[in-house]
């Protein structure tokens, strides 16, 4: 059987649970299903970059509403590009304590859906995100890991499924599933980041 959509996803819940009475909560399962996936999978088509502006007004950059989980924050000056460097708010707050100085930031941190750098710009700089998005919901859009891998998430919607009739022993058996294609998955998506003989280096 060929799953390559939403509906297909749910017919094969039914398929291999043989609950065609819980149809009502079929969504219910695929929805927790993203949701485990969101927060345990990233994939290439998960990647995504946006830029901004920071002026000397603000330290604050507004995070995408898709942000999911922050890659890199590069600021650029004068035709050159540099990372900043992630710190705690309580370390960012202990760095730079006199709200009024400002020069160029070197460092920021994550508070609820900004960005706030440190220390304030002195004057106004492109900041580029480099990030995981939150994939659009599979009800609305078919994205290239359900397309890739329409195992993950069925074995992942299964678990739920077995978990709400209480069926523990397939419950177990099917997260090992989901847990062995997770993991291809993930070296997948890595492997196609940077290849099996490209060397890593870390700056």
């Amino acid at each position: 059987m060929s799953i390559s959509t939403y509906s297909d996803l749910q017919n094969a819940i039914v398929v291999w649970t043989k609950r065609a009475d819980l149809a009502n909560y079929y969504a219910d399962f695929i929805t927790m299903a993203e949701g485990r996936i969101q927060g345990e999978i990233r994939s290439r088509d998960m990647e995504e970059r946006s830029t901004a502006s920071l002026s000397s007004t603000t330290p604050y950059i507004t995070l995408p509403t898709d942000f999911l989980e922050l890659r890199a924050l590069w600021l650029t000056s004068g035709g050159v590009a540099r990372a900043l460097k992630y710190a705690t708010p309580a370390a960012l707050l202990q760095m730079y304590p006199d709200t009024s100085a400002t020069g160029e930031p070197n460092w920021f941190t994550i508070i609820g859906t900004e960005i706030r750098c440190g220390q304030v710009p002195d004057s106004t700089y492109s900041a580029e995100l480099w990030y995981y998005k939150r994939l659009a919901a599979l009800s609305s859009s078919v994205p290239t890991l359900f397309t890739n891998n329409p195992d993950l998430y069925l074995s992942a919607s299964l678990v739920v499924a077995f978990q709400y009739i209480k069926d523990e022993e397939r419950a177990a058996f099917w997260d090992g599933q989901y847990q062995t294609v997770k993991a291809r998955v993930n070296m997948t998506e890595e492997r196609g980041r940077r290849g099996r003989s490209m060397q890593m280096v870390a700056v």
